[in-house]
């Protein structure tokens, strides 16, 4: 078992705080790109978010989420899923999940995709490797106001849905620990994490007798 830890970030999504952008986007590992299955507007807007990412964190993993699918039974489908998945082929996204915090449908797996996909895409970046089998990756959730961002995240973390919703102001942050079966890894991503792993250690020893 590979164990991450993962520091999941997720702003307010609102235009005053585009401010943010810049130090958020910083030492990325991978990004669920939200929007709400009830509002054809917030999946239009993931045009922007895309741009965003690939400006300031560069060719990362992006997984797309659509959330609320727990509404789709009341008010059917809004978003045609072939335009969906158009954009996903457009933007050679890594995949494609639909969510719903209100039920927990594929809440578990989309967190443990994004730290799969982390591990896949290893470079390592600064601060991402624990030891040999720990490593911490940052995580963000990006997309327009009100998709659930934040409530993916406490589902997640709290095992519970909140029923009181607040809009988040400016951002949110969290941390939360998983483990990954090493049977889902590709073994040339374990030989990199290996290599990449021992090649802090010798740091580490340099350093030491340095001092």
């Amino acid at each position: 078992m590979i164990s991450v830890t993962l520091s999941l970030w997720d702003t307010g999504g609102q235009e005053r705080f585009n401010f943010f952008k810049t130090d958020f986007f910083k030492g990325v590992a991978a990004v669920a790109l939200v929007f709400d299955l009830s509002r054809p507007d917030t999946f239009e807007s993931v045009d922007e978010y895309f741009g965003d990412i690939r400006e300031l964190s560069g060719n990362i993993p992006i997984i797309l989420v659509g959330n609320k699918d727990d509404l789709k039974k009341d008010i059917g489908e809004t978003i045609p899923r072939d335009k969906i998945i158009q954009m996903v082929n457009q933007y050679n996204l890594f995949e494609y999940l639909e969510t719903s915090a209100l039920e927990n449908l594929n809440v578990e797996k989309l967190f443990y995709r994004l730290a799969l996909t982390s591990l896949i895409d290893i470079k390592p970046r600064l601060g991402e490797i624990i030891d040999s089998n720990h490593f911490r990756f940052k995580i963000l959730l990006v997309g327009a106001a009100a998709v659930g961002k934040s409530t993916l995240i406490n589902v997640f973390t709290k095992k519970k849905f909140e029923e009181n919703y607040k809009l988040t102001v400016g951002l949110d942050f969290m941390i939360q620990d998983l483990e990954i079966e090493e049977e889902d890894i590709p073994n040339e991503t374990l030989t990199l994490m290996k290599s990449a792993t021992k090649k802090k250690r010798i740091k580490k020893i340099r350093k030491k007798e340095e001092d």
